[in-house]
């Protein structure tokens, strides 16, 4: 598997996405609070990436759970006006979560949806001056909420 949407959620119902943490929920309402009308929907929990693991022999509940942490999820997708929304959402947000987008950025590239327009952005809290400088360099768009 390299891309697996999941469901669409239409933006009215985007306030109770699935698997967000407590903090991150918190930020992605605050964040829809200002845009959620400007989307026709979401994907939540998004898989993207291969889903190989090492070989070798494994039991089966061992084996399942090495593929899901082998698995990249970006955390929210939104659609709008032939535009993909690519959003990791992150509480005090900092390298790793620039690192983190700008892998998904990549994996996006080679698995992502062919022929439509993508964008990478962070949703978050709090993100010092020099990762949102480098995110900003590097064509990402940064919501502090």
């Amino acid at each position: 598997m390299a891309l697996y949407l999941g469901e669409k959620w239409p933006a009215e119902m985007a306030r109770t996405p699935p698997a967000f943490e407590r903090e991150e929920n918190k930020i992605w309402q605050d964040f829809l609070s200002g845009f959620a009308d400007s989307y026709d929907y979401f994907h939540y929990n998004v898989k993207i990436g291969e889903d190989r693991i090492l070989p070798g022999e494994k039991e089966e509940p061992l084996k399942r759970m090495e593929e899901e942490i082998a698995l990249k999820r970006i955390d929210a997708i939104g659609f709008r006006s032939g535009v993909y929304d690519i959003f990791e959402i992150r509480k005090r947000a900092g390298p790793g979560t620039l690192g983190q987008a700008l892998t998904y950025e990549t994996l996006w590239e080679r698995w992502g949806v062919q022929g439509v327009s993508f964008t990478i952005n962070i949703v978050t809290d709090q993100m010092d001056i020099d990762t949102q400088f480098a995110a900003r360099n590097r064509g990402l768009t940064v919501f502090i909420v």
